[in-house]
């Protein structure tokens, strides 16, 4: 029993269920608000750092200098075709190499995991683990043992040297996820195309291949993005004209005409917009396909 302004209120049970289930709605609806409070925060930090890229890039140098806050009005597209000259050349090496380098991880990664998959032979098992124990070296410590192989191969100053060693990088674990996504397929259409005469090459590539579609773009694109923006073994690799993307970058510091002493920042966030714009395509094209390879059978052990 409890007095109120004299009455007398009778608490029963249903009472008491539902202050416990307001309050209940009442805590849900503020954890719901400040998740999304949260993630639209980090939305907003993520895109204000691009909106504020694109923003100085569009802006002559001597504008950002004296009003680094203002509106990029009138637009000047000058900087762009100065950073596209000066970095063009860079980000084609850079293309070709990581190109070449994902062409040769998905062919052998794809003719290797099939042979796991599908073919039976003698210690497959503890080779495939052997394969996956590879995937537990941190890359730190192999970049010693591996400037030493590449220098006695006399690879030091050739793109080969990016690409040999990329590929030998990539081939665990895209050997991890294309066996797993190959064991994941229904074992009737092989048998079936067995029966029907068909060999071991044509199944791979009119049946195996066609339905892992999405897997190899999966990890084409997670290659991509290791060997796109990778520094430190291209700056053991190559030589000053040999530069890709990063190492042009890195020391891309043009002068601005107005201010001999200063950097020109919207030459600078040019440079940085233009080097983006790869990955920018790449994602924008394969998304679909990342998401659906992840998804349908890539984490199947």
């Amino acid at each position: 029993m409890s007095t109120q302004t004299g009455a007398q209120v009778r608490v029963t049970p249903a009472t008491t269920r539902a202050s416990k289930g307001i309050r209940e709605r009442l805590n849900g609806s503020l954890g719901t608000a400040l998740h999304y409070g949260v993630l639209i925060l980090f939305l907003f930090l993520t895109f204000f750092i691009f909106a504020l890229m694109i923003s100085l890039s569009l802006r002559r140098s001597i504008m950002i200098y004296l009003e680094f806050w203002a509106w990029p009005w009138p637009l000047y597209w000058d900087n762009y075709q100065t950073a596209m000259a000066d970095l063009i050349p860079s980000a084609i090496r850079t293309l070709v190499v990581t190109g070449v380098s994902i062409l040769g991880i998905l062919i052998i990664s794809s003719l290797a995991a099939y042979a796991f998959a599908r073919i039976q032979f003698p210690g497959r098992e503890v080779l495939f683990y052997l394969v996956l124990s590879v995937m537990m070296i941190p890359g730190v410590i192999l970049l010693t043992p591996h400037f030493i192989l590449a220098n006695d191969l006399n690879l030091r100053g050739s793109l080969w040297g990016l690409v040999i060693f990329y590929v030998a990088g990539g081939l665990p674990f895209g050997m991890f996820l294309i066996t797993t996504f190959f064991r994941s397929q229904p074992a009737e259409i092989f048998e079936a195309a067995r029966i029907d005469g068909a060999s071991e090459w044509q199944s791979l590539f009119r049946i195996a291949l066609p339905l892992a579609f999405p897997i190899l773009v999966t990890v084409a694109i997670m290659n991509f993005v290791g060997i796109y923006s990778d520094f430190i073994w291209p700056s053991l690799m190559l030589n000053q004209d040999q530069q890709t993307i990063m190492l042009a970058l890195e020391q891309y510091n043009p002068v601005s005409n107005e201010f001999s002493t200063r950097p020109d920042l919207g030459k600078q966030t040019a440079g940085y917009i233009v080097a983006t714009l790869p990955q920018l395509i790449v994602f924008s094209v394969g998304m679909k396909y990342f998401i659906k390879g992840v998804t349908s059978g890539a984490v199947k052990a």
